[in-house]
């Protein structure tokens, strides 16, 4: 194809260079004719693209990371010419794994393709084609069109939660025994008992809403309730990370969202109540009971990490009293020691029991445990990418 694309716009070039050179009007026809092709197989390849049917559709749209969907693609040609030469390009959930496939097709035909859609990691992801390449059957006209930019399409959107690892013990946990088990069976669902009002924030479940003074004051008003000493745990999960490459940034902040999902759901199974903030919620969020736990996972989805570079701003932080209450802290992070070093020393007046769960890549060969050392109070767990999260967490607790 490239061979005779090269040769055809040299002899258009040497029939115009002709027709110039003797004024002769054979040569000038001759060039009217040979551009001619090129103008058709172009308007051919803007009418293939725009009237081709085609059908995506995925088996599975909901996942868990390390699953496998599968994505079909049908093209059908339902026109009475045939189609020329089709280069596909299709975006699975991996960028890095793109597929591609070439065809034609004559009038009243078609072709499907099936496309393994591997989940490596969390997240929200659009996939489907996304460029569609055509060559006429000359070979002399190459057209690529950007399949987001046609207004008649839309790619799928495939959802990965991240993988629910199953704990049988969490470090810095309480050894008193009236802190474990189904503690919270005795405890109305809100709470001990009623301690006031606050103004409502995003996240209150609005079944607290109280609706007589919302009604007189003319804003939202929600109850507060007393929870006994050292039934909170406190989670706060950084959403900085510090990677090398973008696949890298994937895999640290899915599993920073995995150890979150893990100690926020046995915490809720075995009774406490949980506190849990990121950067996207800036006065947190409280889960009350394990029925809460799938507003948590869906979150998770959805959540955004940033580049680390290099400080600690975006650190999570709680507020004194939150601290002194809860029976004990979990950070989870991902970005540089230093940056943590930074963001730790609020926490060490805490009277709770504090862990660090940093999150490092497989490479690493160092981690924060010496410059989180010279803060007291505070305990270190590294867990690096492949590591069993449910087994290194438990280990870490002996």
């Amino acid at each position: 194809m490239k061979s005779v694309k090269a040769c055809w716009y040299s002899m258009m070039a040497a029939s115009l260079l002709a027709g110039l050179v003797t004024g002769r009007r054979e040569f000038f026809l001759l060039l009217l004719i040979m551009g001619f092709v090129p103008v058709y197989s172009l308007g051919l390849n803007i009418w293939a693209a725009r009237s081709f049917c085609y059908l995506q559709e995925v088996d599975k749209q909901v996942n868990v990371k390390g699953d496998k969907a599968y994505m079909r693609i049908t093209i059908t040609n339902d026109k009475p010419f045939p189609f020329p030469l089709i280069r596909l390009t299709m975006v699975p959930v991996a960028r890095s794994q793109k597929a591609c496939e070439r065809f034609s097709l004559l009038p009243g035909s078609s072709v499907t393709f099936t496309v393994p859609l591997h989940c490596p990691y969390r997240g929200i992801y659009g996939v489907g084609i996304s460029t569609l390449e055509i060559n006429d059957s000359f070979g002399l006209v190459k057209t690529v069109f950007k399949m987001l930019e046609l207004p008649y399409y839309r790619h799928i959107e495939v959802k990965v939660y991240p993988k629910l690892v199953l704990l049988g013990m969490l470090p810095a946990g309480s050894s008193d025994s009236k802190h474990t088990g189904n503690v919270r069976m005795w405890l109305s669902e809100q709470g001990e008992s009623y301690a006031g009002l606050r103004q409502y924030r995003p996240g209150d479940q609005l079944k607290r809403i109280h609706r007589a003074v919302s009604a007189r004051r003319r804003e939202w008003y929600v109850k507060t309730y007393d929870h006994p000493l050292e039934t909170s745990v406190l989670i706060a999960l950084d959403t900085t990370v510090a990677f090398e490459s973008e696949e890298e940034g994937l895999y640290l902040s899915d599993l920073a969202c995995e150890c979150a999902a893990a100690i926020a759901q046995y915490c809720l199974k075995t009774g406490y109540r949980v506190m849990y903030r990121d950067v996207s919620l800036p006065f947190g969020i409280v889960f009350e009971s394990v029925h809460d736990f799938p507003k948590l996972y869906d979150s998770l989805v959805e959540l955004r990490f940033a580049a680390d570079d290099g400080g600690a701003e975006g650190f999570p932080q709680f507020t004194a009293a939150q601290l002194i209450e809860a029976q004990s802290v979990y950070i989870i992070s991902a970005r540089s020691i230093m940056g943590i070093g930074e963001a730790l020393p609020s926490y060490n007046a805490a009277r709770a029991k504090i862990k660090l769960i940093a999150v490092v890549s497989e490479s690493s060969v160092s981690g924060p445990e010496q410059v989180v050392s010279a803060i007291p109070g505070i305990q270190v767990v590294t867990v690096k990418v492949g590591d069993d999260v449910a087994a290194v967490l438990r280990a870490s607790g002996q």
